[in-house]
């Protein structure tokens, strides 16, 4: 073995066990309900818990997104007013891209940090940050 390939080999060995891994990100989609007045998420928090993030993070980013008010009531999210399942999925998928999704490498091992009260998106795998909009 010649001195490139072990210098390959070795920075391979070293590097992030993440980056090497090759299953697919599977995205959870959330589950909702109209009930009277309100849009019930039925599995926000279950969601929340398979991206990493907080549901009151993602309940709040929903509710500004759709111009209404939003909690986490257990394990479920409540909208006030009625919205459609697509529209809640749409907006879910909206959340994902801005912060969980990594704009450079693509990948979903991302984590929420503050910096100079700003927040940033940091990735696990190619260590870019980007700042996300203040929810």
């Amino acid at each position: 073995m010649d001195d490139y390939e072990k210098l390959l080999k070795k920075a391979y060995e070293e590097m992030p066990k993440k980056t090497r891994q090759k299953e697919r990100f599977e995205m959870p989609s959330l589950i909702s309900f109209i009930q009277g007045k309100q849009t019930i998420i039925k599995n926000l928090t279950e969601a929340a818990n398979k991206i990493n993030r907080e549901p009151k993070h993602i309940i709040k980013y929903i509710s500004k997104d759709l111009g209404t008010t939003g909690t986490v009531e257990g394990q479920r999210g409540v909208l006030t007013g009625n919205f459609k399942q697509q529209l809640i999925s749409s907006r879910f998928n909206n959340y994902i891209k801005e912060y969980l999704i990594c704009k450079e490498c693509g990948k979903p091992d991302t984590e929420l940090i503050k910096f100079g009260g700003v927040e940033y998106k940091r990735c696990e795998v190619c260590g870019a940050k980007a700042p996300v909009k203040h929810v």
